[in-house]
């Protein structure tokens, strides 16, 4: 729970640092796009950022989570692929791989009223 909360934390921090007072009244939905390697349980980062946000211009804001899929890239032939699972080599020439995208934790989108 102690990393959800620095996630949370992070949330608020980048609302309250992008919009001005009148903007945050108006803000309605924060998308957080999270990848499957991130190892955060996304109800935690839900409950703490209900926590903070009280007594805040935001505190109506809802908090929804999209999970990315594992993204890949080769090192050596440098084919791309998605996976739903953990992979450790290219599934077209066996080679090493590494993660494009998949292991990390962004706002994906600010929706208004």
């Amino acid at each position: 729970m102690h990393h959800e909360l620095s996630v949370a934390e992070k949330i608020k921090l980048y609302i309250e640092n992008n919009f001005t007072p009148e903007e945050l009244k108006k803000v309605s939905k924060i998308t957080v796009g999270i990848g499957k390697l991130a190892m955060v349980d996304k109800n935690h980062i839900k409950e703490a950022f209900d926590l903070l946000k009280e007594n805040t211009d935001f505190k109506d804001v809802e908090v929804e989570f999209i999970t990315n899929e594992l993204h890949y890239r080769c090192r050596d032939c440098g084919h791309e692929f998605f996976s739903r699972g953990f992979e450790t080599q290219c599934l077209k020439c066996g080679g090493p791989i590494r993660v494009v995208d998949g292991d990390a934790i962004y706002i994906k989108a600010v929706s208004f009223k």
